[in-house]
């Protein structure tokens, strides 16, 4: 009777502690608690399976949000900045500055360009090369070329548009590598470094000029900067400075000066002006034409 009740209590003494531990207040809940994580667990392990298992074989290709015959359009943002339009190993430097109506008097005589009994301001930078020989002329920012055509008095010209309103200018090229309405990337090829009949004293170079909503700006304060951060000048900062020509010594010469965006606008109209009296003198010459032959008409 000894032994049994020896080896009993063990039993009882293990069946003691459940109990003591199910009088404790916290062990209800803790095992509610653990059995609804298992349960939500496995629900959750079945819904991914069925998921998975779908089949995708009905799925219509054509319908896809991803159309491999699209062309990839490229997009632009602040990441890009304004660069010098010539390669980095080029060696061109600033020829001629931009005409600042706040700089010196001094810097102000070397950014005028002398064409035609006028001194002009200049609407960009020049750059060119030490030893006057061409260059590659290069984007300075992705855009979209608007024009491309060669002016009489600017040479070849190319204007890029970019965002926020922003055009870039190129004049003074030798050849054109591009045409109206192709896109560019920053640093694609334009064309080559020449000269122009505006500036003949510049040789062979690159007039560059940046502008926003048609109003120029300093292109050395936008280089390595994006679009979006180009502002156009306050409406003072736009008008002629007369006192810029001061101490200029050209014997019978007009001293005025004016905008090179002036003497674009000018070439244009010269050149339309030369067009509608060639036209003139056409029609003229055809009326002329018509009367001899109703007089030999009436002659005979």
């Amino acid at each position: 009777m000894g032994d049994e009740k020896q080896r009993s209590h063990p039993v009882e003494k293990s069946a003691s502690k459940w109990q003591k531990l199910a009088r404790k207040r916290w062990i209800y809940p803790a095992v509610y608690l653990g059995f609804a994580a298992i349960v939500l667990a496995t629900v959750l392990w079945m819904q991914g399976g069925q998921d998975n298992a779908k089949d995708l074989s009905g799925i219509d290709e054509e319908r896809s949000a991803f159309d491999t015959n699209d062309e990839s359009v490229p997009v632009l943002g602040d990441s890009e900045v304004f660069k010098v339009p010539a390669s980095e190993d080029s060696g061109v430097f600033v020829q001629k500055q931009f005409y600042d109506t706040s700089a010196s008097t001094e810097e102000q005589q070397a950014a005028l360009v002398f064409y035609n009994n006028t001194y002009y301001q200049n609407a960009g930078i020049d750059y060119a090369k030490e030893d006057g020989a061409s260059f590659d002329v290069k984007a300075a920012m992705s855009g979209k070329v608007v024009k491309a055509t060669n002016d009489q008095l600017l040479g070849n010209v190319v204007h890029l548009e970019h965002n926020d309103g922003v055009v870039t200018v190129y004049e003074s090229l030798e050849a054109l590598e591009v045409e109206q309405g192709d896109t560019v990337k920053q640093g694609e090829k334009l064309g080559t470094a020449g000269t122009n009949t505006f500036d003949t004293d510049a040789g062979v170079h690159v007039h560059f000029e940046v502008r926003k909503d048609d109003v120029p700006v300093n292109p050395l304060d936008v280089l390595n900067q994006p679009s979006s951060a180009v502002e156009a000048p306050d409406a003072g900062d736009e008008v002629s400075n007369p006192s810029a020509s001061e101490g200029t010594d050209v014997e019978n010469q007009d001293n005025s000066t004016e905008s090179e965006m002036d003497a674009e606008k000018d070439a244009e109209e010269d050149a339309n002006s030369a067009d509608e009296d060639q036209s003139d003198e056409q029609k003229s010459n055809e009326q002329k034409s018509d009367d001899q032959k109703s007089d030999t008409k009436d002659s005979e």
